[in-house]
Formats: C-alpha cells, sequence, structure tokens
C-alpha cells in the first residue's frame, strides 16, 4: 500500500513516510499488498457465506482485483500488489505450489515494469513474501518477524542508509495492529461512510493517533547512520541471510551480525579522501573527506534565491534530494566544519537543512559576519548541536584541516567581494575555492601571494565574467576550472568570456550543470576523478555557445 491508494500524497503524508523509512517499518507496506490481501479475503468469506463454491469464488475474485485496481486509482504498488495477489489466485486455481505462484507474480511484475527490482518498494513487496513462503512454519511470532527484519534490512541500507534500533519491536507490535484494526477500519469506513458519517470521522482520528505515534518513535535516540554499503557486501549480506532461514541458530546471527559490523567499519572509515562538488544547482556546496577518519567538512551548503518571495515551507529542498542523501550514503552523522564562503542565499540558503540532519562543530564565516541576521535566522533551535562560529581573515590556519585562509584580509560585510576564499592540499593536487570573489579581489590574492600555484580551481562567481581575471588564472596556471551553476539559469553561467579565458590558458572547464556531481578520490600518490553524467545528458538545457 502507497500514501496514495485511500487518498492523495501530500506533506504530511511524505512526513509519515519519512518517520516508517527511519523506524525500519517500510516493509509494513510493501508485503504482498497487504490492503488487497484482506479485500480478497473478506470478499471469500462474504462469497463462501452466500454458497458459491470454491472455484467460482476464485474466479469471480480474478475477474474483480481489476476493477479495484481502475477505483484504487492504479498508482504503481497497487498495480503490484493486484498483480501479487492475482498471480496467487491464479496458483490456488491451477493448483501450482506457492512458490510457483510468486514466480509467476515476479514475472507479471516485471513485464509490467522492469525497473521493478531496482526500486525498494519492488525489492521489499517480493523479498518478504518470499520470506513469508519459505520460512519453516515452525519459526513464528518474534522470530518470524526478526527474519523479515533481517531480510529486508540489505535493501534497506542500500536506499535509506539509516535504521533504528526500535526497528525490530516496532514492527513486531505495530504490524498485527496494522492488518488487524488500521486496514479493516479504513476499508470499512470507505464502504459505509454514507451510512455512518461518524465512523470516518472516528478512523481518521485513529490514523491521526498512530501517525503521531510513528512520530514520537522516531524522536527518541536510536537512530543508526549506517551508511550504504557497495554492492557486494548487499550481495554477501542478502545470501547470508537467506541461508540463516534454512539454518536458524545463534551462531548465524551472531555470524551476520559480524558481516554487518563489517560493512559498517567499511563505510565510516574510508581508506580513501575525496573532494565532491555538488549538483547544488545555481548554487555552491563543496564536501571534503579525509582518509583513514571520519572527519568531514563542508564549503557552502548552496541554497536558492528567493527574488522577494517567500520561503516555502517545506522539509525536502534540494539539499536533501543532493548533499544531505549523499553524506547520509556515506554514513556521515557529523560534519566538523561548515565554511560559509559569504552571506549570499546560493551559499548558505540550505545551512537549515543541513543543521536539522547533522551534528556541526563549527561554522568558519569572514570575520564581520558572525552577527549578521542573514547567518543567525538560519540557524534553527531543533538542530542537533548549536555549532560555534568562528570568523576568520586571511592567513588563518584552521585545525585539523587541510584548509587554510586567503581572503578576506580585514573584517568585511560578507558580500560577494568580502567572499572567504580557501586553498588546500589534498592528496597530489592543490585546491583552490573561490566563492563568489570578483576580479579585484583575485588580483589582491595575486598581489599578496605571487608565487601561488594551483591545479584544481573551483571558479569564483559560477563562472561569471565578474570573476576569473585573466591575469590572475595566468599565474595561478591550474589545469581544471570547475564551474558549479544551475541548468538554464537566468545568468547564462558560465560566461563565454570565462570559457575562452581557460581555453587561451590551458585549463579544462568541467562544470556541474553538464557533469553533475564531481568527484575527486585520492588515495595516497593515487587519484581519479568521477563524474556522474557524461557530459551530453543536458546539452539541450545549456545555452548554445556553452554546448559546444
Amino acid at each position: 500500500m502507497s500514501t496514495t491508494d485511500f487518498g492523495m500524497k501530500n506533506d504530511q503524508s511524505a512526513e509519515m513516510m519519512e518517520n516508517v523509512k527511519r523506524l525500519g517499518l517500510l516493509h509494513l507496506f510493501c508485503i504482498s499488498g497487504m490492503h488487497v490481501v484482506l479485500i480478497t479475503d473478506c470478499l471469500r468469506k462474504g462469497l463462501v457465506r452466500a454458497h458459491f463454491n470454491r472455484e467460482d469464488i476464485e474466479w469471480l475474485l480474478i475477474i474483480s482485483l481489476p476493477i479495484y485496481l481502475i477505483i484504487g486509482g492504479g498508482s504503481i504498488s497497487l498495480i503490484r500488489a493486484v498483480i501479487m495477489a492475482e498471480m496467487n489466485l491464479i496458483q490456488r486455481v491451477t493448483g501450482l505450489s506457492s512458490l510457483d505462484g510468486w514466480a509467476m507474480s515476479l514475472l507479471g511484475g516485471l513485464l509490467f515494469d522492469p525497473w521493478l527490482l531496482l526500486t525498494l518498494g519492488g525489492q521489499l513487496s517480493y523479498l518478504l513474501s518470499f520470506a513469508l513462503q519459505v520460512i519453516p512454519n515452525t519459526i513464528r511470532s518474534y522470530r518470524q518477524s526478526l527474519l523479515l527484519n533481517l531480510v529486508s534490512l540489505p535493501s534497506v541500507l542500500a536506499f535509506v542508509y539509516e535504521i533504528h534500533l526500535l526497528t525490530f519491536i516496532c514492527s513486531f507490535l505495530i504490524i498485527p495492529f496494522f492488518s488487524e484494526i488500521i486496514f479493516p477500519a479504513v476499508i470499512i469506513s470507505a464502504l459505509l461512510s454514507k451510512w455512518l458519517p461518524l465512523f470516518p470521522l472516528l478512523v481518521n482520528y485513529l490514523l491521526k493517533e498512530f501517525e503521531w505515534l510513528l512520530g514520537e518513535l522516531n524522536n527518541w535516540p536510536g537512530v543508526i547512520r549506517f551508511g550504504k554499503p557497495s554492492a557486494i557486501i548487499i550481495w554477501v549480506l542478502f545470501i547470508v541471510t537467506l541461508l540463516i532461514i534454512d539454518h536458524y541458530r545463534l551462531r548465524s546471527l551472531l555470524f551476520l551480525g559480524g558481516l554487518y559490523a563489517i560493512a559498517f567499519i567499511t563505510v565510516h572509515v574510508p581508506l580513501y579522501g575525496e573532494v565532491t562538488f555538488v549538483d547544488i544547482g545555481q548554487g555552491d556546496s563543496v564536501i571534503i573527506r579525509y582518509p583513514f577518519s571520519n572527519r568531514v567538512e563542508l564549503i557552502d551548503t548552496g541554497g536558492k534565491l528567493l527574488f522577494g518571495k517567500r520561503p516555502a515551507r517545506t522539509k525536502r529542498d534540494y539539499a536533501t534530494k543532493t548533499s544531505i542523501n549523499y553524506l547520509k550514503s556515506c554514513g556521515v552523522s557529523k560534519i566538523d566544519t561548515i565554511y560559509l564562503s559569504h552571506h549570499d542565499l546560493d551559499h548558505i540558503g540550505y545551512l537549515t537543512s543541513v543543521l536539522q540532519n547533522f551534528k556541526v562543530k563549527q561554522l568558519v564565516v569572514p570575520k564581520g559576519m558572525e552577527k549578521q541576521h542573514s547567518l543567525i535566522r538560519l540557524i534553527p533551535v531543533n538542530c542537533q548541536q548549536i555549532p560555534q562560529i568562528l570568523p576568520v581573515v586571511a592567513g588563518n590556519k584552521l585545525s585539523c584541516s587541510n584548509l587554510y585562509v586567503l581572503h578576506p584580509f580585514d573584517k568585511s560585510e560578507g558580500k560577494n567581494e568580502d567572499s572567504m576564499v580557501l586553498a588546500g592540499v589534498f592528496g597530489q593536487l592543490k585546491f583552490m575555492f573561490m566563492g563568489d570573489l570578483d576580479r579585484q579581489g583575485e588580483r589582491n590574492i595575486m598581489h599578496r601571494n605571487p608565487d601561488l600555484k594551483i591545479d584544481v580551481l573551483k571558479l569564483g562567481h559560477h563562472g561569471s565574467k565578474t570573476s576569473s581575471d585573466p591575469q590572475f588564472i595566468r599565474q595561478l596556471l591550474p589545469r581544471i576550472g570547475i564551474i558549479s551553476a544551475g541548468r538554464q539559469n537566468r545568468y547564462g553561467h558560465p560566461n563565454q568570456e570565462t570559457l575562452i579565458t581557460l581555453s587561451k590558458n590551458n585549463v579544462k572547464p568541467v562544470s556541474t550543470q553538464r557533469y553533475g556531481m564531481i568527484r575527486y578520490r585520492y588515495y595516497g600518490s593515487s587519484y581519479h576523478w568521477q563524474t556522474k553524467l557524461k557530459g551530453d545528458e543536458y546539452g539541450w538545457m545549456l545555452p548554445r555557445l556553452n554546448n559546444k
């Protein structure tokens, strides 16, 4: 069942689904379409009381389920549930085994949606229905619930990246409550609303209380930010879990727990470091992770310029879909330092979302920006940890960090021309991050640091012609110029003049608007670059001159 099966999907239902995900109860909505199974059972019992014979009942149910699919709105999850129920009914009519029926339902689902098993809902639906078929009848109650949780866990980690310590207890207690009370109450309410108008109000109240309960449980301590293990590890965990079904012993469970501990360590203590330029739209956001540690730094958060509009009240901004989601997949729960280059919203606008999702030790800002309202208002009262705000000027070296400050030189107002400029060596390459610094600021840095050379330059102001002074580029001699800009942005970034400057100085331009997320990974003396896109997928969205 999905939130669209019995009503419209909105922010409130989306919030409930977030709570369900964090509590590890997502399979509650995926076990063979529980509401479809309940409806077929109710119809079967009604037809038996009406003295229909068994074969006629099965054929009537086979015919009626597609009608329910149309009435229910035809959502993907409902289609999947109906296909599984149809194949189960056909299996009963033809006398096939339960596993044959499961295989037929899987084939039917794949014919309808070839990408079915690449979605979390599709995986959980078929994995858990398969587990219910093969778990021995001697394994019931809490042991069956434990096995179902273990079967679903590799897929949940691959998509959600975190688990809650209350998962097993919640699923063991809530699933019977959901199947025995919630589902029947919703169906009866839908059928009798015309004759018993007060009953739907009672059911609605029950659903709100259930949602409140999920929210309260979700806020309890116990969330483990596990991260996303590699595909090989996911497969190993899944296969070992299936083997445990036939060899349910304490020793087997301990072995599986050891495998999860190894997977956890490989995610949280990477052998490599990385500098990742996030495809955050028309803004800036850079993630820095250090090798052999869990130290994480963030340069700007990205954000959306509002141009006088009020910010939308939503918990899912673009950072949630990109940088925050990526950090969670890396198992990150704590960010050591967030550097905010200046006060423009396209650089700091998503700070609130980041603070609500991670513990942050400190914010580093240009001196003079630390008390500005534009910054303070972005720090929510419900963030996991109130960060220390550290103002800096050129020459400051930050403890435990590879970065040092090149600009501003004095106390400033946090404008473009006051942008904090950072530089540092990661692996074999030296990086420089320009914020939105203008050409005059670049020349000032150049005069104060006449011997400064850079391998990778994150261009100032998203490739605007107000930055990337030709003389500045000639002195730095970077090999790669990273441009963080949005597709179809109103400013035409990157500017053609900037691209010509880069070309004349043999600097390879690489932009997030063409290549998506750009990631540099290093290990000792070796390194490599990765991009999310090949570079031609969004060619039609780029300005003609910038699309060559």
